[in-house]
């Protein structure tokens, strides 16, 4: 093994041992990388989670379900009003997330697919009324219209970048 004595360690350069005074070369070369990248950083797109959104997605939940599992055993004329609130409530909801721009396409695709079920279960509903479709299809789609509600709940969720 070969043996190195103190003078040679101390006398080695390092990266911090070089002059203070930067040279007109390596500040050129600093601004116009500055210059260069950072325009570039602006252009990405970041989506961040939006608590709003998460209120509005579980608060439509509950309120959806309870409104589809009620068709199976309530008139349409018992169920007019809270059809009309809800599809409102969808909308305001829906142009909120909409207004947030491209960024935030993917919870926007969400809510778009959630409420193309929950139309759906209305027309059939209008369509067919109370068991018209079977004891317990509204409660089964129901189930279905609350997976969706959940899958966009998770991709609003999966933002928070302060729970992982």
């Amino acid at each position: 093994m070969q043996q190195v004595d103190r003078y040679q360690l101390s006398n080695r350069v390092t990266l911090f041992d070089r002059p203070k005074a930067p040279n007109f070369i390596s500040l050129l070369v600093g601004m116009l990388a500055f210059v260069l990248f950072t325009p570039g950083c602006a252009g990405i797109p970041i989506t961040y989670y939006d608590a709003t959104t998460y209120a509005q997605l579980t608060s439509l939940k509950a309120e959806t379900i309870l409104l589809v599992e009620s068709f199976d055993t309530k008139s349409i004329r018992e169920n007019s009003d809270k059809i009309e609130k809800t599809t409102l409530n969808f909308r305001k909801a829906y142009e909120y997330e909409l207004g947030k721009g491209k960024p935030n396409s993917d919870t926007t695709k969400q809510f778009k697919i959630v409420m193309t079920l929950f139309d759906n279960d209305v027309q059939d509903y209008r369509d067919e009324g109370p068991n018209g479709l079977g004891r317990r299809y509204f409660r089964e789609a129901s189930v279905v219209l609350g997976q969706a509600f959940d899958i966009a709940i998770a991709t609003e969720n999966l933002k928070n970048k302060d729970k992982q």
